[in-house]
């Protein structure tokens, strides 16, 4: 069972990070590009894809908490 739960985990965070690749790769495409084709980017992707995805929430949460503390320094300055 453990074993399953893992493979679960592995192939929903490399899903999630496909996504943030295919999100990214459309945001820096080119005019006149005909196609994009990140060819080792997906293998890395699949490969360390719960890495990956522990390091972006993390970040976010970071970056989420980083506002939040200064929206609240912010009002506390405000009054």
């Amino acid at each position: 069972m453990l074993q399953n739960v893992l493979i679960t985990i592995w192939i929903l965070s490399a899903i999630y990070c496909l996504i943030k690749l295919y999100k990214r790769s459309k945001m820096s495409s080119y005019d006149g590009v005909i196609g994009y084709s990140p060819g080792l980017e997906v293998l890395m992707v699949i490969m360390i894809g719960p890495i990956l995805a522990i390091i972006d929430i993390s970040l976010t949460w970071i970056r989420v908490y980083k506002e939040a503390e200064e929206a609240r320094r912010r009002a506390e300055n405000k009054n």
